[in-house]
C-alpha cells in the first residue's frame, strides 16, 4: 500500500504528507483547519473526478462531512467510496471502517457523500474512491 505523498488542496497548488489509501481518488480533511486535499493514485480516474467542495459540521458530538465529487467525464462512471476516520493523534479508528459503498455518478453530474464520524475520538477522515470493473472477470488456476 502506497503513502500518500503529494496531496492537492483544493487550488490544487499546494502539497503535503498523508495517509495510506487504496487506489482511485482520496480527500483528506483536518477539523481543525478544514483543509481539503486530493491524491490521485490512478491519473485516468483522477483526469475524470474533481473533490469540489467539502463541508464538516458537529452533531451531537460527532463529524459530521459532506464531500462533493464532481465528474468531469460526459459517460457514467461506476465507484465505490469509502470513509476513514482518524484520531487525534492520526491513527486509524479501529473496526469503524464504513464499508464499501456503490456510486453511479453520471456524466458531468455533481454528487454528495455523506459521512459520519463513529466516535468523539474521529477528528480527521479520508474519503478513499475506486473504479468498479464493468467487465466479467475470469479466474484462472
Amino acid at each position: 500500500m502506497k503513502y500518500l505523498v503529494p496531496l492537492l488542496a483544493v487550488s490544487l497548488l499546494t502539497a503535503c504528507a498523508g495517509r495510506p489509501t487504496t487506489s482511485g481518488i482520496a480527500v483528506e480533511d483536518a477539523s481543525a483547519q478544514y483543509q481539503q486535499q486530493l491524491k490521485v493514485n490512478n491519473p485516468q480516474l483522477g483526469k475524470r473526478l474533481v473533490i469540489s467542495d467539502v463541508k464538516t459540521r458537529q452533531t451531537n458530538q460527532l463529524t459530521d462531512v459532506v464531500v462533493t465529487l464532481s465528474s468531469q467525464y460526459k459517460k457514467s462512471q461506476y465507484l465505490q467510496y469509502q470513509f476513514t476516520w482518524f484520531d487525534g493523534d492520526g491513527f486509524v479508528i479501529k473496526g469503524n471502517h464504513s464499508p464499501w459503498q456503490a456510486l453511479t455518478l453520471f456524466g458531468l453530474a455533481n454528487i454528495q457523500l455523506p459521512g459520519l464520524a463513529p466516535t468523539q475520538e474521529a477528528v480527521t477522515f479520508s474519503l478513499a474512491v475506486r473504479e468498479v470493473s464493468t467487465q466479467a472477470q475470469e479466474f484462472k488456476e
